[in-house]
């Protein structure tokens, strides 16, 4: 049987276990709001060791893609065509325009949950690049792509460890923090690796939204177990400054209301912040289920 592991509130660490889960998700995998800072998460997840390949992103990705369409096949089409409208008609990429922006000297680009290297592929020649990826089968994809680029087989933050200090230029989690189990170590390890002035890229579901709020268990932003934490504006600004950033750009058109998603750059400063709270786990094993 896979091992689960029970996580306290990833945001202050309080333990919500006494708490009602939200009536959103499947009873395997409780959801539940924080009493005392209203993070919304997965209290129960899949532990680092089985999302190399039991939960690995490509295998649930598939599953949960094929469920949706089964379940909802007229709403799936919609999506799907308003997706190829967006990336060929409008010609929209966010992560690319706010790596242009943001993105200054020859530090190192770092993608973290880099998949098969598509994104870094598109920054070949102009930065050093480097990748961490959890799946081994993507991970190996990734440094045949990429051979120039120094592509790490790892959870995000043992993978960010690996980078020296003070090297990183930008650190981008284009949707990958909504799957960190710790996601307070990880922004610990992202503010380490980058350089006074770099940035981090964040991409994440906006559960805050009006389109969450319509359509309730429905809501393209649920994945179980792959999704193990909720933000909204007010949330993911709040654990960046709790955890030593600078809030680079966070503008109105970056979460709007009716939105799916929320876009946020983070900024080491150049002169440390103080951290309210010490990065500690959130998380422990739980014995299998029998």
């Amino acid at each position: 049987m896979p091992r689960i592991v029970l996580r306290h509130c990833p945001a202050c660490y309080t333990d919500n276990t006494a708490a009602k889960r939200l009536p959103l998700g499947p009873k395997k995998w409780p959801l539940k709001t924080c009493g005392a800072c209203g993070f919304t998460y997965l209290e129960r997840a899949a532990p680092y060791v089985e999302m190399e390949e039991t939960f690995a992103w490509e295998k649930t990705s598939q599953q949960e893609t094929a469920r949706r369409v089964a379940a909802e096949p007229t709403v799936s089409r919609v999506s799907d065509a308003l997706k190829t409208f967006r990336a060929r008609t409008l010609r929209r990429d966010k992560l690319t325009e706010l790596t242009n922006r943001h993105v200054r000297g020859d530090g190192t680009v770092v993608d973290i949950g880099c998949a098969h290297g598509r994104f870094l592929k598109t920054l070949a020649g102009r930065f050093p690049l480097a990748g961490v990826e959890i799946s081994r089968a993507l991970a190996a994809k990734a440094a045949k792509n990429l051979p120039g680029a120094t592509i790490i087989q790892a959870d995000a933050v043992s993978g960010l460890g690996q980078l020296p200090p003070d090297s990183a230029a930008a650190v981008i989690m284009s949707a990958f923090l909504e799957h960190e189990i710790e996601p307070r170590l990880l922004l610990a390890a992202t503010l380490r690796a980058l350089r006074p002035g770099g940035v981090a890229i964040v991409k994440v579901p906006n559960f805050g939204s009006l389109n969450r709020r319509f359509r309730k268990k429905k809501w393209c932003g649920f994945r179980f177990p792959d999704h193990v934490n909720y933000f909204t504006p007010r949330t993911i600004v709040a654990m960046a400054r709790t955890s030593g950033f600078e809030i680079r750009e966070f503008r109105l058109r970056d979460h709007p209301p009716i939105s799916d998603n929320l876009w946020i750059v983070l900024a080491k400063p150049t002169h440390p912040l103080p951290v309210t709270t010490t990065p500690q786990p959130c998380s422990q094993d739980l014995p299998p289920d029998p």
